[in-house]
């Protein structure tokens, strides 16, 4: 998510949509969702904008969230057809730059991935979501925008010209994440060992807690198993950015620091997972079926610049509180948990990166579960339970890590590396878009 920064009245908010001007309003392209390279339709644009609709409707169907969608029409921009049928490049960019101006938050079929290819964007990427337009005092989302690509429901699989073909189901997964982004949701990392087992038959348990706002398009389908489209993690965060009057009721909070072995020295750019404790009497692992999670360090900026060279002024996002560096937070339902700080995994840089850095920070000594008596010397593995009940605030669940550098020395070095090499990028989020690849 982007966090607000120095500009802002209340520094260090997630930008969200303005609950006091719902619903959100969006415009959708007026041409098919999907068609074959020599132009037969495959999905019309009635059913396209069904199943546009249906997909929001996922996100504003959790009980205890405030957020809510509404269909305003197809999309307008100068020189654009009055059907509004965005199906070129010059089309997309009027598009975009109707987005930007705040006029409208434009849903765009790339029908046969024909934009996409134009604009010289990887075939595999099925959608692709951003915010156009920031109140960047107020913190509120002002416009935004998403693409779909049609390419993956034209009804031909051929790896070989790199056209896959997905199911509806998976398809239409893929697009509720990007619509994620366009509600202000950032990436999530729980069950990272999907990635152990084979694409596309996942197992159940991992799968039922796995968000959908996991970077990349890996398992089966959750519709295909028999589960929930939204995992824990989703609803709590929707719910968090945007509650109502159900939610004091039915979530509590757990939050602390992340330190350096030195016990002084935030870290930020962990992942810290809540999971709730298993029940041996049962089949499943709830542990992995309900779990939510967040960054340390999400609120604070990924790129503070430094006054010195006077050619970096830092990014315009997160706050500049030192006491946020280290800092997380994480909404859960009531219940018994465990707490657990990992890495983020290396495949999740970029457009699909999870939380504040562009790339992610990799810091030896990173995975430990939370006990009662932290210390740099401590057994990892060890964990104490931590019961929330609704409307409780559990503070003060701080971990130090194992096996780190006391401390990062004056001029930054030690163990805990940037990966792939640091030089030549900057941190600093952009609201340009985010993406979801197909996970191969």
């Amino acid at each position: 998510m982007l966090v607000t920064g120095p500009s802002s009245l209340t520094s260090g908010k997630p930008y969200v949509w303005d609950v006091a001007a719902m619903p959100i309003h969006y415009t959708v392209d007026g041409g098919p969702m999907s068609m074959t390279s020599t132009g037969a339709i495959v999905v019309d644009h009635a059913t396209g904008l069904a199943r546009v609709q249906a997909m929001f409707q996922t996100w504003q169907s959790v009980s205890t969230t405030a957020i809510s969608f509404s269909y305003a029409g197809a999309i307008t921009a100068a020189g654009l057809s009055a059907d509004g049928d965005v199906d070129t490049v010059s089309e997309y960019n009027a598009v975009q730059t109707s987005c930007k101006n705040g006029t409208q938050s434009p849903i765009v079929f790339d029908s046969n991935g024909a934009i996409l290819k134009g604009l010289g964007l990887d075939p595999l990427i099925i959608g692709f979501a951003g915010l156009c337009k920031l109140d960047s005092q107020a913190g509120h989302i002002l416009s935004a925008h998403v693409l779909l690509n049609g390419k993956f429901q034209d009804g031909v699989n051929d790896p070989a010209t790199s056209n896959y073909e997905l199911t509806s189901d998976e398809f239409d997964e893929a697009i509720t994440h990007e619509l994620g982004h366009f509600s202000g949701l950032d990436h999530s990392q729980i069950n990272v060992e999907v990635f152990n087992q084979f694409a596309g038959s996942c197992n159940l348990d991992d799968l039922a807690g796995l968000p959908l706002m996991f970077p990349l398009a890996y398992c089966q389908s959750k519709k295909s198993a028999g589960l929930p489209l939204l995992a824990p993690d989703d609803r709590a965060w929707i719910s968090k950015l945007y509650p109502n009057a159900g939610y004091p009721a039915a979530y509590g909070t757990i939050s602390g620091l992340i330190y350096f072995s030195d016990g002084i020295t935030q870290v930020q750019g962990l992942n810290v997972i809540a999971r709730v404790l298993d029940d041996p009497n049962t089949a499943q692992d709830e542990s992995k079926r309900t779990a939510v999670s967040v960054v340390s360090g999400y609120l604070f900026t990924g790129n503070p610049g430094q006054p010195i060279t006077g050619n970096n002024p830092g990014s315009s996002y997160g706050s500049r509180s030192p006491a946020l560096i280290g800092y997380y937070e994480i909404p859960v339902p009531p219940g018994t948990y465990t707490v657990q700080v990992e890495n983020i995994d290396a495949r999740f840089t970029g457009g699909s990166s999870v939380g504040p850095l562009y790339f992610p920070a990799i810091t030896y000594g990173a995975y430990e579960f939370w006990h009662h008596n932290e210390s740099a010397y401590d057994d990892p593995s060890q964990k104490d339970p931590i019961t929330v009940t609704a409307g409780q605030s559990v503070s003060g669940i701080n971990f130090i890590l194992n096996g780190t550098p006391p401390r990062f020395d004056q001029y930054e070095n030690g163990l805990a590396l940037l990966h792939p090499p640091a030089a030549g990028w900057s941190s600093a989020r952009r609201p340009g878009g985010t993406l979801l690849r197909r996970g191969m």
